[in-house]
């Protein structure tokens, strides 16, 4: 059987860190990996990438066709334009294996394994049914809210969730809260689920280290959340916790990354309703500088919301602060708060106290000894230990070769 596998993918490529490490290991284990994803404005339809076979679609050049292939990807569990391009590569490439990136797509996995007797991989990033409740709740558009409460159901997402497990050949949980909630949910085999976590290559911190990015903040305390940002991130949170920081004149919020126009909009008014001045926003900035952004920071924040999305996946950003020799301070979102005490490489607040948070906050900032040594306990446990992709993706790589034999 030949080592070739297809992976679809609902969004442009290159973009996504984790599919991206898992191509990426799996070509480095033998495998041939074709990408089918979208086709951004001015992107070539075909194109070998990073030794990715990576072929384009157009189905989401802007918002409003994306949405489009959302309510009919809603209404009949099938992506019509990606079941005609994964039919044919299937076919022409003579390739045995899909890999689903999410739910959203498993519906036309379902259908080329029907057709084809296609082995299907189903990937979750994340509990999909949980995270549209938490992306929709910013949204202030109302032709985008209808669209949502109209095709855009949690419940249907949730029962089709089920079915999907049910009859993938097998699953990949990002995280073991994920892996617990299929099995016990679902009543899936756990042999069946393989955790592949987001850990971080650990030439994350042989990035170029740049001295220059916070020179507007040189000699304060500086707290940093950095990477995407939505409702579920929890960075209301932050914010509203440096209410309670503004008599420490040092200590300061960086807020490295961005989001859509109206979560961010949210963000920029709940910090001038507060009249903050220790709020500070970085705006996108390339990955070639989150390890200069981590590790010239006193502390990394990840201040989740703890709902059913956020406990049920982890961010890259967690294992990357590990990594940078920082203390981190997170939310008690149960993968981020086990993976902090189980390793002590950081302290824990309630989700959504921002009194907690701030307290949180003084105790590391009134103590360097003990920053020094949770920053030092995450070094050891991703550079020495297994939280690291080298680790994490002879799981995945394991996985394809029993799948192929």
């Amino acid at each position: 059987m030949s080592k070739k596998i297809l992976m679809l993918l609902n969004a442009p490529y290159p973009s996504d860190i984790r599919v991206k490490k898992e191509s990426d290991a799996l070509i480095s284990a033998g495998f041939e990996v074709y990408l089918l994803c979208l086709r951004k404005k001015g992107e070539v339809y075909n194109q070998e990438f990073e030794g990715i076979k990576v072929i384009r679609i157009d189905a989401g050049k802007n918002n409003y066709v994306l949405a489009f292939w959302d309510v009919i990807m809603s209404i009949l569990i099938v992506h019509p334009r990606f079941l005609k391009a994964a039919r044919k590569i299937l076919i022409g490439e003579n390739i045995s294996i899909a890999h689903i990136h999410d739910l959203p797509l498993a519906g036309t996995a379902l259908k080329l394994k029907k057709e084809l007797g296609t082995k299907m991989v189903v990937d979750f990033h994340e509990n999909y049914p949980e995270a549209l409740k938490t992306w929709f709740k910013w949204k202030k558009n109302p032709i985008a809210r209808l669209k949502n409460y109209l095709f855009m159901n949690p419940q249907r997402w949730t029962e089709f969730e089920k079915r999907a497990s049910d009859q993938a050949d097998a699953i990949i949980a990002v995280v073991d809260e994920m892996k617990v909630r299929i099995t016990i949910g679902y009543n899936i085999n756990p042999d069946k689920i393989t955790v592949v976590t987001n850990t971080e290559d650990k030439g994350f911190v042989r990035q170029k280290l740049d001295q220059s990015v916070y020179q507007i903040l040189n000699g304060k305390f500086i707290l940093t959340y950095s990477g995407g940002i939505g409702p579920h991130r929890g960075v209301d949170t932050a914010i509203e916790g440096m209410k309670y920081l503004v008599d420490y004149k040092d200590i300061q919020l960086a807020i490295v990354g961005f989001g859509s126009k109206s979560v961010m909009d949210s963000l920029h008014a709940l910090a001038n309703k507060l009249e903050l001045k220790n709020i500070h926003f970085f705006g996108y900035q390339p990955f070639s500088k989150f390890y200069s952004y981590m590790h010239l920071a006193d502390v990394n924040v990840i201040p989740h919301k703890s709902n059913g999305h956020t406990d049920n996946t982890v961010p890259h950003k967690l294992f990357q602060g590990m990594m940078a020799a920082k203390p981190l301070l997170v939310s008690t979102s149960a993968p981020l708060k086990r993976l902090v005490d189980q390793y002590n490489a950081g302290l824990v607040f309630s989700a959504g106290d921002s009194k907690d948070f701030a307290s949180k906050v003084l105790t590391l900032y009134q103590n360097k000894e003990l920053r020094d040594e949770l920053g030092e306990n995450g070094r050891r446990a991703s550079m020495e230990g297994s939280l690291n992709w080298e680790t994490t993706q002879h799981s995945l790589i394991q996985l394809y070769n029993s799948l192929l034999n």
